[in-house]
């Protein structure tokens, strides 16, 4: 299984790209740079799955929505936990900030359905690969992800600041290929991570000793732009080659 590095910044600025990654052809992990994807990449894609719905995730869900809307033969489903689908359904797809895209149908039906996600419960997903859901420690209906092909499973985290349960399933885990983890602030900033539910390369070390295994590589994302040099820095200080930051464009199988 393929997995596309979309987009991958923490916040917007010139050069940055919000979170978004490709699983095989058919499923969206997040949609912040959902259009940056070609016309058709955008029309393959069968599920947009959401880890939360703040902004910086779901912002170009409705762009690229408003983008296949006429060549779909199926409804593009939206996934995501029961608070992170109302949140974006009261307050995003409202026909007030963009249209409600699953009261807009054509001769194929609604245009968009949503899904909620059962947590802690295997679910499928197009393309062939499984998903667990565990709620983290963020807001807007958080949830991290363990995705199984048939050759291995990895873990991501979403937005999180320091949580357990996650890293309680991940150990159960035999196949587990590799681990997907945010990093928003340096250690400098320990504070202003702690207060708004995110982690610093410190925090990682300390997330990563709860799975007690060392031999899994890990890949961080989700930097702020304007931390990312001292980001780096810590980065390498604490994790020498083991920890490899995401950039855009990249490609990981599993």
């Amino acid at each position: 299984m393929q997995l596309d590095i979309i987009g991958v910044d923490g916040s917007k600025q010139y050069g940055c790209y919000l979170c978004s990654m490709l699983l095989g052809e058919s499923v969206l992990l997040d949609a912040g740079s959902a259009s940056m994807l070609s016309g058709s990449q955008q029309q393959n894609v069968e599920m947009v799955l959401l880890t939360h719905a703040h902004l910086d995730h779901v912002l170009e869900l409705g762009f690229m929505i408003d983008a296949t809307v006429t060549i779909r033969d199926e409804p593009l489903r939206v996934m995501g936990s029961r608070a992170c689908l109302e949140i974006v359904r009261k307050h995003y797809m409202n026909d007030l900030i963009w249209p409600d895209f699953s009261r807009i149908k054509t001769s194929s039906g609604p245009t968009l359905v949503y899904q909620d996600i059962q947590d802690r419960k295997w679910f499928d997903l197009p393309g062939g690969l499984s998903a667990w859901a565990e709620p983290v420690c963020h807001g807007a209906g958080a949830r991290g992800f363990i995705f199984r092909s048939g050759t291995g499973s990895i873990i991501h985290t979403g937005d999180t600041g320091p949580t357990s349960s996650i890293w309680k399933k991940a150990a159960q885990i035999e196949d587990l290929k590799m681990i997907l983890a945010e990093i928003s602030f340096p250690d400098s900033k320990t504070d202003v991570a702690i207060a708004s539910n995110h982690l610093t390369p410190a925090l990682l070390e300390a997330e990563l000793g709860k799975l007690g295994r060392s031999d899994v590589p890990v890949y961080v994302f989700h930097l702020k732009p304007w931390e990312r040099h001292e980001i780096e820095r810590d980065v390498a200080r604490r994790f020498s080659d083991r920890v490899v930051i995401l950039r855009r464009g990249d490609r990981l199988e599993f």
